[in-house]
């Protein structure tokens, strides 16, 4: 009767073990990934705060003769700016270059961001220069050809607001509801600071 108790219990503990471990691997896995993702989202901070930093100083732009036609954002150069806040080379967990997750570097991809079309709500960079009294209430686009309104009349009510989307790559994928990816969003606001008049 001992061995047979003693086999037992040998039984019983190896699936007790097996068991256990399959929780503390998927607790420890969504540790890791939460800190990842912690850590992802710091990095898209810090580059959204920056793109919008550079862009809150907007450019004035003149003709031949000097005089002002309007007062603009330099979207290629906020892009630029959100890109390298990390670095010119990909390092850390969240690489700017690659925002869309496909292995090819964004400068050259018009889904991530198009000069041409910086507010697109599908990019992966989108760049909107909206207005209003109240930052948590804005809406239209700041006029930038009028004189003495909007952002030719000293950035008055005018905003840059920058949002940022990166396809994360799940480390463990805990569970297979979540897939294998999970798309990350980060936006900043502030105000336009132009002291230009006129």
């Amino acid at each position: 009767m001992i061995k047979k108790r003693r086999h037992k219990t040998v039984g019983q503990a190896i699936v007790e073990f097996a068991l256990s471990t399959t929780v503390i691997f998927l607790l420890l896995s969504a540790a890791v990934d939460l800190g990842l993702i912690f850590f992802t989202l710091q990095a898209l901070r810090a580059a959204a705060q920056e793109g919008a930093t550079y862009g809150s100083y907007p450019l004035v732009v003149t003709n031949n003769s000097g005089r002002v036609t309007a007062v603009t954002l330099n979207y290629e150069e906020i892009f630029r700016r959100i890109r390298t806040a990390g670095g010119t080379q990909p390092t850390g967990v969240a690489n700017l270059l690659d925002l869309n997750g496909d292995g090819i570097d964004d400068v050259s991809q018009p889904a991530v961001f198009s000069k041409d079309n910086p507010t697109n709500p599908n990019g992966f960079v989108i760049i909107e220069n909206p207005k209003g009294a109240n930052p948590s209430n804005l809406s239209g686009t700041c006029a930038t050809t009028t004189p003495r309104v909007d952002m030719r009349n000293a950035g008055q009510n005018c905003w840059i607001r920058v949002t940022i989307r990166y396809r994360y790559q799940l480390f463990f994928p805990f569970a297979p509801a979540f897939g294998r990816e999970i798309i990350l969003r980060v936006t900043h606001t502030m105000p336009i600071r132009s002291q230009f008049v006129g």
